[in-house]
């Protein structure tokens, strides 16, 4: 194998492999071998096939298995004796395939930066007072009691008004023509705006039980669901029942049924004890998160390119999954993630920043993750994944996938580190203050001759 290693930047490398007919050989006669053992001809015993039939009925696809395998392999053989490791998977760019004559490919990739983090001592951030009112306490209870108001069939009128839960068929056609995923039938739903989209929450109220009704109504061109995206819409309807949330009293009873209270005072303290934590959990993150915008801005590095594509490409899923989940098809959301690939550069670039930054620091401070650590989160995860679960268990199953969540463990740990260390050296501060005072307050008769400095600030 002949291995050409070439440096276009400081990060960007191209390695050029060239293999020889032996090696080429070698795999192919492995190849075919495996391929007699396991595949039936009619007219020959198992093992028995002639390798010049397997060729003509197989060839292609052995050959794209052994040119995919010998590229994967001496890749991963040519970066371990050159000691380099890419930030992300090297693109592979073929030269020559003809498996006669040679293999000869190029893996183009980045490296990433040698950094050593500086400046991240006696970091200080402003530090808000976390308190929580009764109003949020009003709040989550009202939210609570709306979680556990059943619904109650509604007898006494016949509309639709907003708020209420009604089962409607519904189907949409514009020119005549039925629009594609429109159709529903006797399906529960909510009489609002944050619950169903396009405006029937409109459409809906004042919509008789039980009498089949239509709404004409217009889409702009650049509308976000592109079947209906400059169209006159023909939606048509039927509510056959309604129902309202019956709000359950704020009483003893109401608390008792929400688990081990015995009165409503019981559950307000709970339920602000909790807000309290979650205040708290929020607060701590956000100075995390300005302790890391201060090493970030003391220690910038050139950033690998692919480091930030993936970046991109990882701010586009999220971005599709987030308008997936309100209702729009997975094509249209891939493609209207795609149309703000620029927009997310600045975030992609903080993040690969961000990235690169707390790995350098892990391996400063030595900081691991063991693996019942990884273990204990990996299971939580995929615990609390609901439908998701099979496929999140298998991913991190994976050697990659728990890297990753290794790789998200000890960059937490090294915010923890750094925040840690701060509050350390508020506390020391604040301890020393009152010495400094009372030294002060022994001078007399004069101005001090110098200040006191409080460490180094933001």
């Amino acid at each position: 194998m002949n291995i050409n290693v070439e440096s276009s930047s400081p990060l960007r490398r191209k390695i050029t492999i060239e293999l020889d007919q032996d090696e080429i050989g070698q795999e192919l006669d492995r190849s075919y071998s495996q391929l007699k053992r396991s595949v039936h001809l009619k007219g020959f015993r198992p093992g028995r096939a002639p390798r010049q039939l397997l060729e003509r009925m197989f060839g292609d696809q052995v050959r794209g298995e052994v040119i995919q395998k010998l590229i994967k392999e001496s890749t991963e053989k040519a970066l371990s004796e050159n000691n380099l490791t890419p930030v992300a998977e090297p693109e592979i760019v073929t030269e020559e395939t003809d498996l006669n004559k040679t293999l000869r490919f190029a893996a183009v990739f980045d490296i990433k930066p040698e950094i050593t983090v500086r400046d991240y001592e006696h970091l200080k951030v402003p530090r808000e007072e976390v308190s929580v009112s009764e109003e949020q306490v009003d709040q989550a209870l009202e939210r609570l009691r709306q979680r556990m108001a059943p619904l109650k069939k509604v007898e006494d009128r016949t509309r639709v008004e907003p708020g209420d839960f009604a089962i409607v068929d519904l189907d949409a056609s514009a020119g005549g023509q039925p629009i594609e995923g429109s159709r529903i039938e006797h399906r529960l739903l909510e009489i609002s705006d944050k619950s169903i989209a396009h405006g029937l929450h409109e459409i809906l109220t004042g919509a008789e039980v039980g009498v089949e009704g239509t709404s004409r109504r217009s889409y702009p061109d650049d509308y976000s669901e592109k079947d209906l995206a400059g169209k006159d819409v023909e939606w048509r309807y039927k509510v056959t029942e309604i129902f309202r949330r019956e709000l359950p009293p704020l009483d003893d009873e109401f608390a008792k049924d929400q688990g081990e209270f015995q009165s409503l005072a019981e559950l307000r303290d709970n339920l602000r004890e909790n807000l309290l934590a979650q205040a708290r959990h929020e607060a701590r993150s956000k100075v995390r998160q300005g302790l890391l915008e201060i090493v970030l801005e003391r220690n910038p590095v050139e950033l690998p390119q692919s480091l930030v594509d993936r970046e991109i490409h990882q701010l586009e899923s999220e971005f599709a999954s987030a308008l997936q989940s309100g209702g729009m098809p997975a094509q249209q959301a891939m493609e209207e993630a795609h149309k703000h690939h620029d927009d997310f550069r600045p975030r992609a670039e903080k993040r690969a920043h961000s990235a690169l930054i707390l790995d350098a620091l892990a391996a400063q401070e030595n900081v691991q993750v063991s693996d019942e650590d990884l273990a204990q989160s990996i299971a939580a995860l995929v615990t609390s994944a609901g439908r998701n679960r099979d496929s999140m268990a298998k991913f991190y199953q994976s050697e990659e996938g728990r890297q990753v969540m290794r790789d998200m463990l000890r960059r937490d740990k090294v915010l923890d580190l750094l925040l840690d260390r701060a509050e350390k050296d508020d506390a020391e501060s604040a301890a020393d203050q009152p010495a400094i005072a009372a030294g002060a307050g022994e001078i007399s008769g004069g101005e001090s001759e110098g200040g006191t400095t409080s460490g180094q600030s933001e």
